[in-house]
C-alpha cells in the first residue's frame, strides 16, 4: 500500500462506468453465444429458472493480494467496487419479466404445426398475417424453390445468455433476456447444411414464430425483427414492453426479450462443416472442388453446438471461483473500447471472451497443457487473457485444441479452433478487427506496466472508442453503387461490409508502413417492424476509416517499391499505382519502382492525396477535399507551416545555429579570468517549443530575448555576499560584452538589470543582438548563490528583504538557473524521440494564448502536459499525428482533477516506486499547508523537478486553473459534436463575453509597427540601436497594468498577438465597509441610510486611468453592461 493516501473512486451508477454511452441491441445481453442453449430450461410445471447464488469456498482476499494477484490493496478494492456496481440483482431485476416469459413459453408451445410446403405456397399461407416482407437477404428461399418449408413444436425453450451464467452487466436501464428456441430435427434433411438450405428453413421457422406471437396479441409487448450480432444469416425476434400509459407499472418495466433459434447438436456431422469444407456451390474454384466456406460453416456449426458450448462454460464456472468475475471484467474492458460480439463491433464480445478463457483452461499451451490455471484470481485471469491476446498471433499461428488430425491451410482470419465442437471461436472477426483487438490488448498491458498511470481508470473507466482521440487520422469514403467492386456471391457480410473488405485490402497495400493499423468504423444494425423490410445495409452516406500512423513514415514523400529485377512484384506495384508509378535511381545506387507525392499544397494533407489516389484508381470514388479529419488544417493553425512531421526543428534551425555560433564566440574569448564550464540553453526557442520561431533577418516577433546562461569553473575568489556576487556578475558580463565587440556577427551587446522593486540586488544580464536580428540574453549561474539565499532566508535577516521576498527570490533562482536549463535539455532530447512533440507543444501554446491565458499558464506546464501525452499515453499508444496528440492532451486536461491528483511526468523512466510515493507525499503536504490552494493550485512534478511547484508557484491561480479545465471541456464537447465537419480554427477563437471589460489595442501596436517619430534625429537613434528589436510597447503596457491594478483586476492577454487585453474585477472590489486608507479608487454605495457606509471600487475611474495610460495605443475599451 502506498504511503500516501488515495481517494476511492465512487461509481454512482452504470453511466459513470461508460460515460453515459448506450449499448447496442446486440451488446445489451452481453453477447450470448451464437445460439446458446441455457441451463435453465422451462419445465412442464412452468417454473421459472432460479437465479439464486450458489455457495462456494473461495480463497481469502489477503492471500490473493500477498501473492501478487493485484497491484495493490486499493486496486483490489476498486475492482470489488466495480464488480459490485455492475452486477445486477438477479433476484429482483428479472422478476418483472417472469409473467411475460411464462406467457411466451405457453404461446410458442401452442403455435400449430405447418406441414411441409414449397417456398411459394409456404409464404402464401402467411398472407393473413398482413403479408410481411421477410427480406432475410440470403436466408429467404426463392419463390421457385422446391425446398420444403415446415414448422413444428420446438424441442425445448431455454433461457440462455449472460443472465443465466450470472455474468450480465448492469450497464443500461433495460434488462435483456435471451430465450433460445430449439427447432425440431425432423424439419431438416441430411443435405440441408449446403447452399443456405438450413438458413432458409430457419427463416421460415422464425416467420411462423412471429406469426404465432402476433396472432396471440401479447398485451403491452411490441414485436420486431433484428439480426443476431449483425449477422444477416441469423435474424431473431425482439419483444419489448410497449410504453403505454394505460398499462400497469410491472408491464412497463425496462426489459426486453430476444428470441434466438438453435438446432440439435447432432443435426449435421461435424466433419461436413469444418472450415476446410465447401458448403456453397457458388464458390466453385476453376470448375473443380468447391472452395472452402469457413465463415458460412462456422455460423451453421455455432447453431448446432449450443449445448456443448453451454456445458463448457458451466464446467469452467464450476472449476474456477473467479471465472464469472473475470468474464465481467473482460466485458467492461471490451465495452470501453467499442468491441463487441456484433460483426460490426469486431466479433469479439463477452461470450467470445468467456469461451477463450474456458478453452485456455483446457489447453492451448505447449504440449497441449492449459494456459490458465483454475486457481487464478479474477484479475489474474483477466490479465493473463490480455497477455494471450497480445502475444499470440492467431492469423499466422492458429491454435487448434482437441483435434490432432485437423489441418488448416493458410488464412487471413484469426483461428482459435475447438475440435470437440468443430468451431472456430473467432469466426466473426475480420483481419482488421482482430488486429485492433490485439492492439488494445498490447496497449493495456503497457498501461499496467506504467506506475504513473491510474490502471483502474485506464482499463475500466475511460472510454477509448471515440474516433477523434483513438485514431491519428480519420477519413470518410462516400458510398455508391458498389463502385465497380465485385462482392462475391458467397460472402457472409452484406454489400457494405464486402466493400469495406476490398477497401481494407487496397488501403493496407497502398499505405504500407505509413499506417500501423487500419480500422473501419461500422454502424450497428437496428431492428425493424414485422411488416417492414430490413433497413438497407448502408444507411449513411459515408464509410469512416480510422488510421493509427507511424509518425516516422506518415509524411514520407517518396514510396520505394520493389527492384526492377523482381518482375512479378514490380508488375503488381505498377498495376496498383498506375500512372503514378515510375522507375527511379536513388543515391544508394538502387533502381526501384517508386511513387513521388507532392506535399506542397497547404490545404490538403499528404494522406488525403494518397488515399484519394487509391480510391479513384481502384473504386472510382472521387475523394473530395475535406473528407479527411481536420487534415492539414491543424498544421496551418501554427504561424509557420510545419512541413514534414519529421522536420520539427526546421523553423528553429536558424535560431539554433546562431546560438551555437554565439556560444563558440564566447568560448573563444581569452580575456575572461575564469574558464567556462557550461553554456546552457534556457528558452522555448532553443528547445523548439515557442509558438513563433525567430526569423533570421527580421526582428524577433514577438519581442522578447532568447535566454541562455553561462557557468564558470569553480573558484574561491567569488565573494560570500549576495550584493557582491551580483556586482561580480556585472563585471563578468561587461568583460564578455567587451570581448564580443570585434565579432562581425554581433551587432550590439549591453548589460541590463531585472526591474524588480525590492531590497534584493537586481539580477544582471547581457543582451546580445546578432546580425540575424535575433537578440539573446545571457545570465551567469554561480552555484554558491543558492546557498547564500538559503542562509539569508534561514537567518531571519531583513536587510535584504522580508522572508516572503527571500523565499520568492530563492524560488526564482531555482527556476531560472537550475530547473530552466535542465528542463530545456530534457525537452530537447525528447523531441528527437517524438517528432510530433514540438508541433503539439506549439499548438497547445497557441490554444492557450488564443484564450488569453498567456500570463497565467506557464510555458513549462503546457510542455509537461503535452509530454505526458507522449511518454504516458495510456489508454492509447503514443500519438501518431498532430490532431490526435492535441485532442488527447485537451482530453486529459478536461478530465484531470488537479485539486486531488498531481501531475507526474517521467521523461526517461527514472522514477521508482519510492520516488513516486515521495512526490505524492509532497503533494499531500502542500494540500495540508495550503488547503485553499491560494499559492499552489496545480502540482506538476517530473523526474527533473520533483518538488512539483517550480513552474506553478503562485500561478495559475485556482480560478484560472478551473477556467483552463472548463475551456478544455468545451473544446472536447465541440469536437464530439462537430465530428469530421469541425473547422479547427473555431477552437482558437476566444469567448469575450465572460470578461468585465476588454481593451482593444491598435494593430500597429500589436504588430510592433507603430508610426515612426517625425524627428529625424530620433529616427536615426532608433536605427542605430539593434537592441530595440526586443522593445514591445504592448507587452510593457500590460506589465504596467498588472503592476498598478493587479490587486483589483485579473488581466488576460494573448502574448503572441497582443491585440486585446481583457479584465475581470476581483470579488473584493464589490461593495464593502468603508475604512480609512483604502488601497484603491473607491466610490460610495448609496444604500439604506441607517446601514453602515459602504464603498465599491470606482470602475469608471479605473478604466479612465487605463485609457489615459495607454494613450493612442488603445483603439477602444468595451465594458460589460
Amino acid at each position: 500500500m502506498p504511503a500516501y493516501p488515495t481517494k476511492r473512486r465512487r461509481i454512482e451508477d452504470s453511466s459513470s462506468v461508460i460515460h453515459g454511452q448506450t449499448a447496442s441491441s446486440t451488446d445489451q445481453s452481453q453477447n450470448s453465444s451464437a445460439v446458446p442453449v441455457a441451463s435453465a430450461e422451462y419445465r412442464s410445471n412452468g417454473s421459472t429458472p432460479s437465479f439464486s447464488n450458489r455457495s462456494r469456498t473461495s480463497w481469502p482476499a489477503a492471500t490473493k493480494v500477498s501473492d501478487g494477484s493485484y497491484h495493490s490493496n486499493f486496486f483490489k478494492l476498486q475492482l470489488d467496487e466495480l464488480l459490485k456496481k455492475i452486477r445486477p440483482k438477479y433476484e429482483t431485476r428479472y422478476v418483472a419479466a417472469e409473467g411475460s416469459l411464462h406467457r411466451l413459453r405457453e404461446i410458442i408451445n401452442n403455435i400449430p404445426d405447418r406441414k411441409g410446403l414449397v417456398a411459394s405456397e409456404a409464404y402464401n399461407n402467411l398472407k393473413d398475417f398482413g403479408n410481411p416482407r421477410f427480406a432475410f437477404l440470403k436466408t429467404r428461399a426463392e419463390p421457385g424453390s422446391k425446398l420444403l418449408l415446415a414448422y413444428g413444436k420446438p424441442t425445448s425453450i431455454n433461457v440462455v445468455g449472460s443472465s443465466v451464467r450470472k455474468t450480465a452487466l448492469l450497464l443500461d436501464s433495460k434488462v435483456t433476456i435471451d430465450v433460445a428456441v430449439t427447432m425440431p430435427s425432423h424439419l431438416f434433411q441430411a443435405k440441408d447444411y449446403r447452399d443456405y438450405r438450413y438458413f432458409q428453413k430457419r427463416a421460415y421457422y422464425l416467420a411462423c414464430l412471429a406469426d404465432g406471437l402476433h396472432k396471440a396479441r401479447l398485451p403491452y409487448l411490441a414485436i420486431s425483427f433484428a439480426l443476431q450480432d449483425d449477422n444477416p444469416l441469423q435474424p431473431i425476434l425482439i419483444l419489448e414492453p410497449a410504453q403505454d400509459e394505460q398499462c400497469d407499472k410491472s408491464a412497463r418495466s425496462n426489459y426486453r426479450i430476444r428470441i434466438l433459434l438453435a438446432a440439435s447438436s447432432d443435426l449435421f456431422p461435424v466433419d461436413k462443416t469444418l472450415p476446410t469444407k465447401g458448403c456453397i456451390r457458388h464458390t466453385v474454384a476453376n470448375g473443380q472442388d468447391e472452395a472452402p466456406s469457413p465463415t458460412y460453416n462456422a455460423v451453421l456449426r455455432s447453431e448446432c453446438c449450443s449445448l456443448i458450448s453451454l456445458k463448457l462454460l458451466e464446467r469452467s464456472i464450476g472449476q474456477s471461483d473467479a471465472f464469472r468475475e473475470a468474464c465481467m471484467l473482460g466485458a467492461v474492458w471490451l465495452r470501453q473500447r467499442g468491441i463487441g460480439s456484433s460483426i460490426k463491433k469486431g466479433g469479439f464480445g463477452q461470450f467470445e471472451w468467456a469461451s477463450v478463457i474456458s478453452m485456455l483452461m483446457r489447453g492451448g499451451g505447449r504440449t497441449g497443457r492449459p494456459v490458465l490455471s483454475a486457481g487464478y484470481s479474477n484479475y489474474q485471469l483477466f490479465k493473463a487473457t490480455l497477455q494471450f491476446l497480445a502475444t499470440t498471433d492467431l492469423i499466422t499461428s492458429p491454435i487448434i485444441i482437441s483435434s490432432a488430425n485437423f489441418k488448416l491451410d493458410h488464412t487471413d482470419h484469426p483461428v482459435f479452433f475447438d475440435g470437440s465442437r468443430g468451431l472456430n471461436l473467432l469466426f466473426k472477426m475480420s483481419p482488421w478487427s482482430y488486429r485492433m483487438l490485439r492492439h488494445e490488448a498490447k496497449t493495456s498491458l503497457k498501461t499496467l506496466n506504467d506506475p504513473l498511470v491510474d490502471h483502474f481508470k485506464a482499463l475500466f473507466i475511460t472510454r477509448v472508442d471515440g474516433t477523434s482521440a483513438k485514431f491519428d487520422y480519420v477519413f470518410r469514403v462516400p458510398l455508391g453503387q458498389h463502385h465497380g467492386v465485385s462482392l462475391g456471391t458467397g460472402s457472409l457480410l452484406d454489400e457494405t461490409n464486402g466493400l469495406i473488405s476490398k477497401l481494407y485490402e487496397k488501403l493496407a497495400y497502398g499505405l504500407s508502413d505509413r499506417a500501423t493499423l487500419i480500422c473501419p468504423d461500422f454502424l450497428s444494425g437496428s431492428s425493424w417492424q414485422l411488416t417492414s423490410s430490413p433497413p438497407p445495409s448502408h444507411t449513411t452516406l459515408y464509410l469512416t476509416f480510422g488510421l493509427l500512423l507511424n509518425p516516422q513514415n506518415s509524411r514520407r514523400t517518396v514510396d520505394r517499391g520493389p527492384p526492377v529485377e523482381e518482375k512479378e512484384a514490380s508488375a503488381v506495384f505498377r498495376e496498383f499505382w498506375g500512372e503514378k508509378a515510375e522507375l527511379r535511381r536513388f543515391k544508394d545506387g538502387a533502381i526501384l519502382e517508386s511513387v513521388v507525392w507532392n506535399d506542397s499544397d497547404p490545404k490538403q494533407a499528404l494522406l488525403d492525396v494518397i488515399v484519394g489516389q487509391i480510391l479513384r484508381r481502384h473504386f472510382g470514388i472521387q475523394y473530395a477535399d475535406g473528407n479527411g479529419m481536420f487534415a492539414k488544417a491543424f498544421d496551418n493553425v501554427l504561424p509557420q507551416h510545419i512541413g514534414t512531421q519529421t522536420d520539427a526543428t526546421a523553423p528553429f534551425s536558424a535560431t539554433r545555429s546562431t546560438f551555437e555560433a554565439l556560444c563558440q564566440s564566447i568560448r573563444d574569448l581569452q580575456e575572461l579570468p575564469l574558464q567556462i564550464r557550461h553554456l546552457s540553453a534556457a528558452a522555448p526557442e532553443l528547445r523548439f517549443c515557442s509558438v513563433l520561431a525567430p526569423v533570421v533577418g527580421k526582428p524577433h516577433t514577438p519581442n522578447w530575448p532568447v535566454d541562455f546562461q553561462v557557468q564558470f569553473e569553480g573558484s574561491t575568489r567569488w565573494p560570500q555576499d549576495l550584493i557582491a556576487v551580483q556586482r561580480t556578475k556585472i563585471a563578468f558580463l561587461l568583460k564578455i560584452a567587451e570581448g564580443l565587440e570585434g565579432d562581425s556577427s554581433i551587432l550590439a551587446a549591453a548589460v541590463g538589470l531585472d526591474g524588480k522593486k525590492q531590497k534584493l540586488p537586481q539580477d544582471p544580464f547581457l543582451d546580445i543582438a546578432t546580425r540575424g536580428k535575433i537578440v539573446f540574453r545571457l545570465r551567469i549561474y554561480h552555484e554558491h548563490e543558492i546557498k547564500l539565499l538559503e542562509n539569508a532566508l534561514h537567518s531571519g535577516t531583513t536587510l535584504l528583504g522580508s522572508r516572503e521576498e527571500l523565499a520568492l527570490a530563492l524560488s526564482s533562482h531555482k527556476r531560472t538557473y537550475i530547473q530552466g536549463p535542465a528542463h530545456t535539455q530534457a525537452v530537447y532530447a525528447l523531441i528527437t524521440r517524438f517528432p510530433l512533440l514540438s508541433h503539439t507543444v506549439r499548438l497547445m501554446k497557441k490554444w492557450r494564448d488564443a484564450h488569453l491565458l498567456s500570463s497565467h499558464i506557464p510555458d513549462e506546464l503546457i510542455e509537461l502536459l503535452v509530454i505526458r501525452t507522449f511518454v504516458h499515453p495510456s489508454p492509447w499508444q503514443a500519438p501518431g499525428s498532430l490532431n490526435s496528440a492535441f485532442i488527447r492532451t485537451l482530453a486529459f486536461i478536461a478530465s484531470w482533477n488537479w485539486q486531488s491528483d498531481p501531475l507526474i511526468v517521467d521523461f526517461d523512466s527514472e522514477l521508482n516506486k519510492d520516488d513516486i510515493e515521495a512526490i505524492h507525499a509532497d503533494f499531500e503536504a502542500w494540500r495540508n499547508i495550503d488547503p485553499r490552494m491560494n499559492r499552489v493550485a496545480i502540482f506538476a512534478a517530473s523526474n527533473i523537478d520533483r518538488e512539483g511547484i517550480t513552474w506553478t508557484d503562485h500561478r495559475p491561480a485556482k480560478v484560472i486553473a478551473s477556467r483552463f479545465t472548463k475551456l478544455a471541456e468545451a473544446v472536447i464537447e465541440t469536437i464530439k459534436e462537430k465530428g469530421l465537419s469541425l473547422e479547427p480554427e473555431i477552437l482558437f477563437v476566444p469567448s469575450l463575453h465572460e470578461y468585465d471589460f476588454v481593451v482593444y489595442l491598435k494593430d500597429e501596436v500589436a504588430m510592433g509597427t507603430m508610426k515612426k517619430s517625425s524627428f529625424k534625429n530620433l529616427q536615426a537613434e532608433a536605427l542605430r540601436d539593434p537592441l530595440d528589436a526586443i522593445s514591445n510597447p504592448a507587452q510593457e503596457f500590460f506589465a504596467e497594468l498588472e503592476e498598478l491594478h493587479g490587486d483589483d483586476i485579473i488581466f488576460f492577454h494573448n502574448r503572441s498577438t497582443m491585440t486585446i487585453i481583457a479584465g475581470v474585477w476581483k470579488p473584493h472590489t464589490g461593495p464593502r465597509a468603508w475604512k480609512v486608507g483604502l488601497d484603491s479608487n473607491a466610490r460610495p454605495v448609496f444604500e439604506d441610510r441607517s446601514a453602515e457606509p459602504r464603498v465599491t471600487i470606482n470602475k469608471a475611474a479605473v478604466l479612465h486611468g487605463i485609457a489615459r495610460l495607454g494613450g493612442n495605443m488603445i483603439s477602444k475599451i468595451d465594458q460589460k453592461s
